[in-house]
């Protein structure tokens, strides 16, 4: 096995010196010389994606281990270069503001992916990819309200404001000072829903922000895609129903919000949608998402339980399904 560390420099922890951890990378692997390993420093926005590839290409009849070394936007660059390719495993160092996909271990295990051992040693587990159209996502993808909250919070927490706070002002903006919904098509597995919705989440994971978990029944080994439909209604009783749905009680509020659970969902427009695949924006006016099961290996630091993972606020399953 051989072993490629994507490293991004625009990271919330990293901020531009990457010598830290190109040092600290080396320094580990100088114990183990007979270990083949290469580092790439991302230059621009999915540069990595090409760079990935060709390297893979490369490599004959040998596993490649990708290490993404940034937060959620990175991991979504490495998820997107390697979803056709059966030689890779993939390990995400939490590097970034969120770390998205490592919090559904629980938030007091994000610390254990930063261990270089257990990244580079550690077992994998099969986990679910979405197929997003042309991309391929390991979160979520969401349209209406919460991709803009998301687009528009991104762009404050640049200027210094603090992440959930930024993502729950950009939505109270939204919704005030304009349109908050739009008239969606869908077909969730050949079943058809059409109606006047603030927000349409497909996740194949429960959080998205710092601390907020809407899809709780989302588990990303479970071969299925839950989609949670916030439907329109007046501006002031949609704001007031906002945190409780962003902390997973969606179920106290049957009137607005309606649970499916899907492997493909067709999702149209006949507006502009303006869509977030795990922290990355898109517009356009249709998008298909469909499940991937057990397309990605994963590291999962062995201190980890993956039967008892920590419980989510009235989360009605825990840890990650058996095999």
């Amino acid at each position: 096995m051989r072993h490629l560390f994507i490293i991004n420099p625009a990271t919330k922890i990293i901020k531009g010196k990457t010598k830290p951890v190109r040092d600290r990378i080396s320094a580990f692997f100088a114990d183990y010389p007979k270990i083949r390993y290469d580092v790439y420093v991302s230059q621009w926005c999915r540069d990595a994606v090409m760079l990935i590839q060709d390297y893979v290409a490369g490599v004959k009849n040998e596993t490649v281990r990708v290490h993404s070394i940034g937060g959620t936007g990175t991991l979504f660059e490495v998820i997107n270069s390697v979803s056709e390719l059966s030689n890779i495993e993939v390990a995400a160092h939490p590097y970034g503001m969120a770390n998205t996909f490592l919090r559904y271990f629980g938030y007091k295990n994000v610390k254990l992916f930063h261990s270089l051992k257990s990244q580079v040693f550690g077992e994998t587990i099969p986990v679910d990819i979405i197929r997003c159209g042309n991309n391929y996502g390991i979160c979520y993808g969401m349209s209406g309200i919460e991709a803009f909250a998301n687009t528009l919070g991104d762009k404050w927490i640049e200027r210094g404001m603090p992440g959930d706070i930024s993502y729950m002002l950009a939505g109270v903006a939204m919704i005030l000072r304009g349109k908050c919904s739009q008239n969606y098509f869908m077909e969730i597995d050949g079943r058809k829903v059409e109606g006047d919705f603030v927000s349409v989440m497909v996740a194949n994971g429960p959080c998205y922000g710092i601390n907020m978990y809407p899809a709780i029944d989302a588990h990303p080994n479970d071969g299925i895609l839950d989609v949670y439909v916030f439907k329109n209604a007046p501006k002031m009783k949609i704001l007031s129903r906002i945190p409780s749905y962003t902390h997973g009680n969606y179920r106290k509020m049957p009137d607005l919000v309606s649970h499916y659970r899907a492997k493909k969902i067709k999702l149209s427009s006949d507006e502009v949608m303006c869509m977030s695949i795990d922290s990355e924006h898109f517009y356009g006016t249709s998008i298909e998402y469909e499940v991937m099961p057990k397309a990605i290996r994963f590291v999962c630091p062995e201190k980890i339980d993956l039967a008892k993972l920590p419980r989510f606020y009235n989360r009605p399953r825990e840890g990650l399904l058996s095999e």
